[in-house]
Parts: C-alpha cells; sequence; structure tokens
C-alpha cells in the first residue's frame, strides 16, 4: 500500500488563499478610502474657508453700507453753509450701528480696529466741538474707512473664486481618482480571480479526465501535480486509488487464476475419475474373458471362444466410444458465432456429466424436439453455460434424499429456441456458491443474446429456462 499522503499546510489551503484574497482586498480598500478620505478632507477644508470668505464678506458689505449711509450725512453737514450744533439723531445711530459692526469684524481680522479706532477718534472730536475741520475729518475718516472696505470686499471676492475655482478642480480629481482606484482594484483583483478559477478548472478537468481514464479501466499511469491545496491532495490521493485498484485487480486477477485453476483440476479429477470407471469397467471384463480363455478347457470349446471375442470387441467399443466422447467434449470449440445444434450439445453434456460419480444417481430425461432449428452461437461459451446450469440442478438434486430427476426439454417458439430444465428439487439462492454460479451464468449468457430465467413449472417443480436466437430461415 502507498504511504499516507503529508498533512496539508495551513497557509497553502483553498480556505487559506481565499482569506488572504479577501484580506488583500480589504486593504487595498481600506487605502484606498483612506486616501480618498483625505482628499474629501482638503475639499471640506476648501468649502470651510468658502464658507468663512462668505461670513467675512457679508460683514464687509453690511459694514461697507453703514460707513456709506453715515459718510453722506457727514458729507452733507460739512458741505452745509451753516455748521450745526450738534450732530444729527440719524448721523448718531448710524455712527452707533457702525461700531457694532465694525465689532463683527474683529474675528475675521484685528486690522478693522484700526479703521474703528481713527472713526470713533473723529466722531468723538466731533461730538466735543462741531466745527467744520471736526466734519471734514469725520468725512475723510469715513471715506479713507470706505475705501479700505471696498479693497477688502473686492479682495474677499477674488480670494472666494480662487478657492471655487481650486474646490471644483480638487473635486473633479477625487472623482477621477475614486474612479481609477475602483477600476484599477477591479481590473487587478478581478484578472487575478479569473486566472486562479482557471488554473482551479483546468486541474479539476484533469482530474475529471483521469477517473474517468481509471473507471474505463487504465492502469499504471500517475496524474501529474502541480498544486499544494486540497486539490492537490485529492490528486495524490486519485493516484493512490489508481495505484491500490491496479495492485487489487492483480491480485484479484492471480486470485482467479488460481480458483480456475483449482475448479479446472477439479473438474478434470472429477472426468477422469468417470472416465477410468468407463475404461476400467471393459478392462476388467477383457482381463477376466482372457483369463478364462487361457484355461486349456475354455479354449477347446469353439462356442465358448466366439463368445468371448464378441464379448471383448463390445468391450473394447464401449472403451473406444468413451475415450472419442471425453476427447470430442474436450476438443477446444471455436470462439467465434457459428450455427449448431442445440440438441447435440444437450447430449454431449449430458454425457458429459454423467463420467461424474456425484451425479450417477441422477435421472435425466430428455425429450428434444427434432425438428429444433439450427442456434447462431459460440460453441465454447455455450457449452460452458450448458455445463454451468446442468452442475447447477445436479448438485441441488444431489443434496437431497428423495427422487432425483431432471428433465431436459427442447424447442422453438417466434424465432426463438428454448430449454426447460425441470428439477425435482429447488434451489437454495441463499448458498454463495449458487450465487456465484448464478451471476457466472447471466455473465456468459448476456454476450450470446441469451435470456436466463427462473420459475416454476406446472407441476409445480422448479425449473431453469435457457432461450436463444434461432435461424429464421429454417
Amino acid at each position: 500500500m502507498n504511504p499516507a499522503l503529508p498533512p496539508l499546510h495551513p497557509l497553502r489551503s483553498l480556505r487559506a488563499k481565499g482569506l488572504l484574497a479577501t484580506l488583500a482586498l480589504l486593504l487595498y480598500i481600506g487605502g484606498a478610502g483612506l486616501y480618498i478620505a483625505s482628499e474629501r478632507g482638503r475639499i471640506y477644508a476648501s468649502m470651510q474657508s468658502l464658507e468663512q470668505i462668505g461670513r467675512h464678506e457679508k460683514a464687509v458689505a453690511l459694514t461697507e453700507a453703514a460707513v456709506s449711509g453715515a459718510l453722506l450725512d457727514v458729507s452733507e453737514a460739512s458741505n452745509a453753509s451753516v455748521v450745526q450744533p450738534a450732530p444729527p439723531q440719524e448721523l448718531v445711530l448710524y455712527m452707533e450701528n457702525c461700531a457694532r459692526l465694525f465689532a463683527t469684524l474683529d474675528e475675521f481680522d484685528p486690522g478693522y480696529q484700526r479703521l474703528r479706532r481713527a472713526i470713533v477718534r473723529s466722531y468723538d472730536a466731533l461730538q466735543a466741538q462741531t466745527v467744520r475741520a471736526n466734519w471734514i475729518d469725520l468725512r475723510e475718516a469715513l471715506h479713507r474707512a470706505a475705501d479700505e472696505l471696498d479693497i477688502r470686499r473686492q479682495s474677499l471676492a477674488a480670494q472666494r473664486e480662487t478657492i471655487t475655482q481650486a474646490y471644483q478642480r480638487q473635486y473633479d480629481a477625487v472623482t477621477v481618482e475614486s474612479l481609477l482606484l475602483a477600476t484599477l482594484g477591479l481590473v487587478v483583483f478581478g484578472t487575478l480571480a479569473a486566472w486562479f478559477f482557471a488554473q482551479l478548472a483546468r486541474d479539476i478537468r484533469r482530474l475529471e479526465q483521469h477517473a474517468s481514464q481509471i473507471v474505463g479501466g487504465t492502469r499504471g499511469v500517475s496524474l501529474s501535480v502541480r498544486r499544494h491545496d486540497e486539490l492537490g491532495h485529492l490528486m495524490h490521493a486519485v493516484n493512490r486509488m489508481s495505484a491500490d485498484l491496479d495492485e487489487r485487480e492483480q491480485r484479484i486477477h492471480l486470485d482467479g487464476e488460481l480458483r480456475s485453476h483449482d475448479e479446472k483440476m477439479r473438474a478434470v479429477g472429477a472426468l477422469a475419475a468417470g472416465v477410468a470407471h468407463e475404461v476400467n469397467n471393459p478392462l476388467a471384463v477383457i482381463s477376466g474373458v482372457a483369463q478364462e480363455l487361457g484355461d486349456a478347457q475354455a479354449a477347446a470349446d469353439p462356442e465358448r471362444v466366439r463368445q468371448a471375442a464378441e464379448l471383448i470387441l463390445a468391450q473394447t467399443q464401449r472403451a473406444a466410444h468413451a475415450t472419442r466422447h471425453l476427447a470430442e467434449v474436450a476438443a477446444p470449440q471455436p470462439a467465434d458465432l457459428d450455427w449448431l445444434s442445440l440438441n447435440d450439445l444437450v447430449r454431449a453434456c449430458v454425457q458429459l456429466m454423467g463420467y461424474d460419480r456425484r451425479y450417477r444417481q441422477v435421472q435425466v430425461e430428455m425429450a428434444l424436439d427434432a425438428q429444433l432449428p439450427a442456434v447462431q452461437s459460440s460453441p465454447g461459451a455455450l457449452q460452458q453455460l450448458l455445463m454451468q446450469l446442468l452442475s447447477l440442478a445436479c448438485e441441488a438434486m444431489a443434496a437431497q434424499g428423495s427422487a432425483r430427476e431432471l428433465q431436459l426439454i427442447t424447442g422453438a417458439t417466434e424465432g426463438r429456441v428454448w430449454l426447460h430444465m425441470q428439477l425435482s428439487a429447488a434451489l437454495d439462492f441463499r448458498r454463495p456458491e449458487v450465487q456465484r454460479s448464478l451471476l457466472l451464468c447471466r455473465a456468459i449468457a448476456e454476450p450470446l443474446q441469451a435470456e436466463l430465467a427462473f420459475g416454476q413449472a406446472s407441476e409445480g417443480h422448479p425449473r431453469i429456462k435457457l432461450t436463444l436466437p434461432a435461424d429464421s430461415g429454417g
């Protein structure tokens, strides 16, 4: 027997390969996800910048509007022919609003405090002394603040446009990179998976073909194994099975040869004993007659000599008939199909079975149809089949102590020739030797297109029926 296969390495199994491939795919997805997340983080930062610039721009616009409104009132007051004794109520509201709006700009840029301080200083001077110079100074402070706010607003608009364009480019880049990473992963892992499963399918087809060859009878050819996973182990197991089957078939063939030789020797021994009996009896008679003729008194009687000669001749013919029949039966039969007479073959087999001492107590009655058509079959195979059936029937009847009668009846119906064997004893199909004989009979009958059936005759006796194709031409 072949040695057992070594255990499979855990990392070379199909399950381990599948887990590694899944882990690699997850790592790739995780890495690609982290990269895309970092790129999206930059996009989010751009969005926050745009949001902050928008709030900054809105606050600048509101402050600029308040400063512009105050600048209009201050310009009217500074250009008036009569200087107002105190700032009007509307200007007071404008200045309070400007102070509040400038306070909202502190979170974006502390530089706005410089503009607010300049305006507050001029306004405080105006409140302290409402002279034209202070009105002009406040107007100039408001004018400078308005110009500065306009410059800041335009700068913020330019920054917003730049960041918006960068955001759009980065968003498009992230979209393209996502598609490229997805396509790359799909192509790489798809190609590797297709290659792996193609190799797996090819090796499975090779294993299937090799298994079909083993079932078909091909032995001694090993399948080349280039895998180290479960399929490779299966290939090694199939190779080992093929070698074991080859070894077992050789052992069975040798056992069959030995068994066949033993059966042949037992059959030859039985036939030799029967033939020896058939030949020894005439020899004993001839020997006795010869001794009697040696007596001078018997030799003087011519009639006695004539009777002795006739007896010697009859016994000699009996011995010659037995040896000639044995030679005819034992002669090799042609293996090819030939036309033959089933009646003659039945008679020859019955006569050959009569030489076996075990079956001499079996009375054989033959009712053979003289008009039986010829049968196209293999003489050797058909003779072997008839001998097996006769041996099966005779052994069944020899095993019982009552009547031992075997009837052989031949006939023809609808282009078929049949032989009925009616037994006086039942067959014990539970016996292993009976089952083995039946399997052998069916194996011989199948290539001859013969049909073998077991049943009962009208009298209730067991019956074996053998049906063969007949000569349709008559």
